[in-house]
């Protein structure tokens, strides 16, 4: 039997995936009339894909955790928890400019689409994933949508400064993250790291913390979203590092960074996404993010460029002992951020292709950026946070900042 997905980028038709259920294969086929942007790295116009591609980019917009697909398939009576199955559901609210929506329908954007977000609606997702990190959907919602990741979240749509349920055609502008109860801190770390990440030169998006009805969780600026007509806003393609190389969503953690950086140099001629990609993993490393692995990298991709993506979950994983430490994608063979010495950067400049002095000059940038904010940061962390965070920093960038 064959099943048809039609895909949508940016609001134009670009082509359909292909699930062959007898020969457990998906592909995807370009619409001549697609627009120049690529799906994805992984699967090019001149249809040069591997063979397991295109399942693996959409499995990849799915949640990691099988629990929480589960969970996803009892509340939209989805007939499995297979990738088809699930984004034929869920599929209208993606990451970057996709949309598949289900059978002929087409992601146009109409009033009758609006479905407002009550702040008692929005406390109670807030509530129930602090409580059950695998409930990503609410039964009682409309919202028709799909993040990738293991931490639990849900998307919202901010339309003329109200909430709404976001769908194939009312995207989505915010993502909403709430930490689990055992990590103290977690939601006021990750804002406090977005902001300093944008202070030391990096490009992030705006965080805080929402507070509503008594709830409290991590917000997001998507940006993958810009503003466009009436207020709604418009997708703008991205993929992660995952999906541009192909990886399974299992492989995420065994991705290196110089396979990161030798895609971004196949596509992008004068490197700089590559030597913004190497600011970032500086920066993860510096305030001890030891969960910064290939989904947490992303690239926008526009018809025959890329850039790299702004900074994302981006969490100093240090402050809680419990989380495994060592570097989900090792800085030339250091296993940990306090291990990190500026020859290790070199190395890897040496062995990916990037000028050697120029990757030493802006690592060290970072590092000492970092640095010098160490006492004011992370001030509205809880408890003892702020001290520990400045010991860690200490610890981390002393080695390498000037």
């Amino acid at each position: 039997m064959t099943r048809r997905l039609s895909a949508w980028l940016e609001g134009v038709y670009a082509g359909e995936f292909i699930e062959d259920e007898r020969a457990g294969s998906i592909t995807f086929l370009y619409d001549d009339n697609a627009p120049q942007t690529p799906i994805s790295l992984s699967l090019p116009r001149d249809g040069a894909a591997t063979r397991k591609a295109a399942g693996r980019f959409l499995g990849n917009l799915l949640p990691d955790r099988q629990a929480a697909r589960e969970w996803m398939k009892s509340v939209t009576h989805a007939a499995s928890t297979g990738t088809f199955d699930l984004l034929a559901a869920v599929g209208g609210d993606l990451a970057g400019g996709l949309v598949l929506p289900p059978g002929d329908e087409t992601p146009e954007a109409a009033i009758g689409d609006l479905d407002p977000a009550e702040d008692d609606a929005i406390a109670f997702r807030i509530r129930t994933l602090h409580l059950d990190t695998d409930r990503w959907y609410d039964s009682a919602e409309p919202a028709r949508f799909s993040l990738a990741g293991s931490q639990p979240k849900f998307a919202l749509a901010d339309i003329d400064g109200d909430w709404y349920w976001s769908n194939a055609a009312i995207p989505s502008t915010h993502i909403v993250k709430p930490a689990a109860n055992v990590n103290v801190g977690a939601e006021e770390a990750e804002v406090a790291a977005i902001a300093l990440a944008g202070l030391v030169g990096i490009a992030a998006p705006r965080a805080s913390i929402l507070t509503i009805a008594g709830e409290q969780a991590y917000i997001v600026e998507r940006f993958d979203r810009v503003t466009g007509a009436d207020s709604i806003a418009r997708r703008v393609h991205v993929e992660d590092m995952a999906q541009a190389l192909g990886k399974d969503t299992s492989e995420k953690y065994d991705v290196t960074a110089r396979q990161v950086i030798e895609l971004l140099a196949a596509h992008d001629a004068d490197l700089r996404s590559g030597y913004d990609f190497v600011r970032q993993m500086a920066f993860n490393s510096a305030i001890g993010n030891a969960d910064a692995h290939a989904k947490n990298y992303s690239v926008l991709l526009r018809p025959g460029s890329i850039s790299l993506a702004p900074i994302y979950d981006s969490l100093p994983t240090r402050l809680w002992p419990s989380y495994d430490q060592t570097l989900a994608m090792r800085v030339s063979g250091a296993d940990f951020s306090q291990e990190v010495s500026i020859d290790h950067w070199a190395k890897l400049a040496r062995t990916s292709g990037l000028d050697q002095d120029r990757v030493v000059e802006e690592v060290r940038v970072i590092y000492q950026a970092v640095a010098d904010r160490a006492d004011t940061a992370w001030a509205d962390l809880p408890d003892d946070q702020p001290a520990r965070m400045r010991d860690l920093i200490r610890e981390q960038t002393g080695k390498i900042a000037r």
